[in-house]
């Protein structure tokens, strides 16, 4: 036999090391960095998935995906019947509003942003401008296909499909078919 074989108990990493390895987990257990991430996560998570779902408007029937993340829900506006899947940013802002009709479909990964951040070479940094802010309006039995970006400003009208990837920078006709980066327009629904 060949001796190369013996992987044996001479060769566990871990031996004489448990206790110290027992004694590392005990110790950050009970530190001050463990509290301090428990309680960021909890509040994060609050305001990210619990907190908004008091203040947003919802006209009477909506599916949204505990992984949704909505920004100032009191400017959003839901029909009947919509149904926004996992991993969605719906964020309006304190001047826009983000309207959907009904018996929309919203696909995983969705991203729609009311505003962009200032640009202008003024010798402020862009974090500090002032943000440019646009109403999101969508129609009613709109579909809006996985990844796909709609930004401020756009108006998705009824019976529109926005295809999987796209990046939606101008209004949508209805029932229109657009995909691309930027969004074209593809064909109409028959």
């Amino acid at each position: 036999m060949n001796k190369n074989l013996n992987l044996g108990k001479d060769k566990i990493w871990y031996k004489g090391k448990i206790v110290g390895l027992l004694l590392e987990v005990v110790f950050t257990l009970f530190s001050l960095s463990f509290f301090k991430a428990i309680f960021s996560s909890l509040f994060y998570y609050l305001h990210e998935h619990v907190l908004w779902r008091k203040k947003i408007n919802i006209a009477s029937i909506a599916r949204i995906h505990a992984r949704t993340s909505i920004r100032n829900a009191q400017n959003v506006y839901l029909g009947n019947n919509v149904r926004i899947t996992m991993d969605c940013c719906v964020w309006a802002e304190t001047k826009s509003k983000i309207i959907i009709g009904d018996n929309v479909l919203i696909g995983p990964g969705v991203k729609l942003f009311c505003s962009n951040h200032g640009t202008e070479l003024s010798g402020i940094p862009m974090v500090f401008q002032d943000r440019i802010e646009n109403d999101i309006v969508i129609g009613s039995d709109v579909w809006i296909g996985a990844n796909s970006v709609i930004l401020s400003g756009v108006n998705i009208h009824n019976g529109a499909i926005v295809a999987a990837g796209s990046v939606v920078t101008k209004n949508v006709p209805e029932n229109a078919i657009y995909g691309g980066v930027p969004a074209k327009l593809i064909k109409y629904r028959n």
